[in-house]
């Protein structure tokens, strides 16, 4: 069971970094609605209690880190957040990431 528990989330993190997410964008932004837009724009730039995101898969670097801006490292921050984000890796399921990856590409 421990070996399932580490492969699915290895399967989603590999998955990512290759361009073949399944997420949902639709899924996506409601689950967007619920958890993130609290303190993020969808549809602006500019700065809420955290970045505005839209256009954010066009932008070269993460505004938080500097990071270029890849699945992999997107999925980092949801995961681990940082500064006054709160980390989302035991809240949201692998799909829900999925998911919300696949709906920020969107805007």
């Amino acid at each position: 069971m421990k070996l399932i528990a580490a492969f699915v989330p290895l399967t989603l993190f590999l998955g990512l970094i290759w361009g073949e997410s399944k997420g949902s964008a639709e899924k996506g932004n409601e689950l967007f609605d619920e958890q993130c837009s609290s303190c993020h724009l969808a549809a602006s730039v500019d700065t809420k209690v955290g970045p505005g995101l839209k256009l954010l898969f066009a932008r070269e670097k993460l505004q938080s880190n500097g990071k270029p801006v890849t699945d992999a490292n997107v999925l980092e921050k949801i995961e681990k957040g940082g500064g006054r984000m709160p980390p989302f890796k035991d809240t949201l399921s692998a799909d829900d990431k999925a998911d919300l990856i696949a709906y920020l590409k969107t805007l």
